[in-house]
């Protein structure tokens, strides 16, 4: 390689486009810097909105967490009034139930005791039947011995 003195000239030149390429340099640090800027600011704004937002959910979750509250007291006193009422129709069914035993016991008895009272009538009958179909029998009997016996045609 061969080294050439330079010019002047073209030392200036060089000089001007180091000079520009400096202000081109410069410029571009400005646009970096302001878009720096730009972007710092839209990541606070990002970052506020997140803010925001999370805020939001929380006062939601908090919101839902009240209503959740309140239908489990809500579930809570319908399952009350519900076992109250329940355990109430049980009771009364088991009054009427029993009452229904003791009036079913009472017409057993007394159905008993008028099929007893039927069968003391019905022995009794039996008995005056055959008192009576003996005693026919036995006039019967004394009818036709007295006819064969003692009531003899005289001739």
């Amino acid at each position: 390689m061969m080294t050439e003195p330079a010019t002047r000239s073209e030392l200036s030149q060089v000089l001007d486009a180091i000079q520009g390429m400096q202000a081109d340099m410069r410029a571009m640090q400005a646009t970096i810097q302001a878009m720096d800027k730009k972007l710092d600011i839209h990541i606070a704004t990002t970052t506020e909105r997140f803010n925001l937002m999370d805020e939001k959910l929380k006062r939601l979750e908090d919101k839902i967490d009240a209503v959740e509250a309140k239908l489990e007291q809500r579930i809570n006193a319908v399952e009350a009034k519900l076992e109250q009422r329940i355990n109430a129709v049980e009771a009364k069914l088991e009054q009427r139930i029993n009452s229904i035993e003791i009036q079913l016991g009472q017409r057993i008895d007394t159905v008993e005791s008028t099929l007893q009272d039927i069968a003391k009538r019905q022995a009794g009958t039996d008995a005056r039947l055959w008192g009576f179909l003996v005693t026919l029998l036995v006039a019967t009997l004394g009818l036709l011995a007295k006819l064969l016996l003692f009531d003899l045609p005289s001739s």
